[in-house]
């Protein structure tokens, strides 16, 4: 049996993640394809527009045989930190054959040859990184600089890039026998925001949704399959903005953020110098008032997030110490994926989580803490649903993976 992983955020699902899964599954030889997806919070320090689950079934409609939930901790962190988690997630089901991830270069020996020097931090590399640290660019920028003196110039300005490193670097640390396999991307860049023909970014759409645009005008960037379950997603999207009256009693009621994930002692001087001054302000003004030169936008993002859903320290470095990950926790599946499914109840390191109220108790270490984590976040994006658009609020005890025909 033949498995292939990706790793992803569908936020929201469109037609260039439907001709990823459709291109991994033709270059790997494929029998399944296993989607390792983000929560209801993204790596940019976001909520995903959509729920966990509608972008579940999208995922399942677009091809994907399987989807797994990459733990929260992991899925609102660095590239680095995202990268582990989920590799670490797909190594631990023991039957996974290859990663298929998005690039803007197919060549592998790039993909190793830059993992391998940050890795292990030749001395030319690690003086290039130190002398653009004092120059005062931020981490993200010293090391792309560092790197170019090794790789080919540009290669790691791509965030897709950059996540394919991370993830060759992961697989490497985790000593995975998971082939990696880069595929070029089509169509629009990451970041482009721009609405053209053929396939448009997740960024394109998101901006779509926060302008008003209407989800007709939106559905030619979806594939067929999804755009009814897409079309009634645009009814209840959710935005930055809406996480405000939460970081808001958080900036408020605390005098010391040291004890949060990825927070140092100044930045935790400064959000507290600064906290009176943020009420009122939007989320994006937020970040903008927090970001300092040393500091990207994205780490800024991620920090607040992090205030808000009180993601700890001391829980980051347990998992990290004892894990990386505890579980693989089922969102949904095809019928057509039982022989999949068997396969992973044999071969799986991890426990296969299907039933949410019994969870816990089979899990050991820091996993329990994990899955609570995870639990907290769902309810906290389900309450924004509640409030703002009168959804019915659902407990995650409640809920169970989405089965396909």
């Amino acid at each position: 049996m033949n498995i292939t992983g990706i790793i992803a955020e569908y936020n929201p699902f469109h037609s260039g993640h439907a001709y990823h899964i459709q291109k991994a599954r033709e270059i790997s030889g494929a029998d399944y394809i296993v989607a390792v997806m983000s929560p209801d919070f993204v790596q940019r320090g976001e909520p995903a527009v959509f729920d966990k689950y509608t972008r579940t079934l999208a995922a399942l409609l677009g091809g994907a045989d399987l989807v797994l939930e990459l733990p929260v901790l992991y899925a609102c962190a660095s590239a680095e930190y995202f990268a582990l988690g989920a590799a670490a997630l797909l190594d631990g089901l023991g039957a996974v054959d290859s990663l298929c991830f998005g690039s803007e270069t197919p060549s592998l020996s790039l993909f190793l040859q830059s993992a391998k020097i940050l890795e292990e931090e030749p001395e030319a590399y690690r003086r290039a990184l130190q002398k653009g640290l004092r120059q005062g660019l931020t981490y993200p920028q010293a090391r792309a600089g560092a790197l170019a003196g090794h790789i080919p110039d540009r290669f790691f300005s791509s965030p897709n890039n950059i996540l394919g490193v991370e993830y060759c670097r992961a697989l490497r640390r985790l000593s995975s026998s998971i082939r990696p396999l880069p595929l070029q991307r089509l169509g629009n860049g990451y970041h482009d925001s721009s609405l053209k023909e053929g396939f448009c970014s997740a960024t394109a759409l998101r901006r779509g949704l926060a302008k008003g645009q209407s989800s007709q005008s939106l559905l030619p960037y979806v594939p067929e399959e999804c755009r009814q379950i897409f079309s009634g997603a645009c009814r209840h999207p959710v935005f930055p903005d809406d996480l405000m009256p939460w970081l808001t009693r958080q900036l408020l009621i605390r005098t010391d953020f040291t004890d949060i994930f990825d927070v140092t002692a100044d930045l935790s001087d400064r959000l507290v110098n600064l906290s009176c001054s943020l009420i009122g302000k939007s989320w994006a003004q937020t970040v903008a008032a927090v970001k300092t030169r040393q500091m990207t936008e994205a780490r800024i993002r991620r920090v607040l997030l992090h205030i808000l859903l009180n993601i700890r320290q001391d829980l980051a470095d347990e998992c990290r110490a004892q894990g990386p990950v505890f579980y693989a926790r089922i969102l949904g599946f095809r019928k057509k994926a039982g022989p999949l499914l068997r396969q992973l109840k044999k071969s799986s390191r991890l426990p296969l989580l299907t039933k949410p109220a019994a969870a816990a108790g089979q899990l050991s270490g820091a996993g329990p803490d994990m899955l609570d984590l995870d639990f907290r976040v769902s309810h906290l994006y389900r309450s924004i649903l509640t409030s703002r658009y009168g959804l019915p609020f659902k407990s995650e005890y409640q809920m169970g993976p989405l089965i396909l025909p």
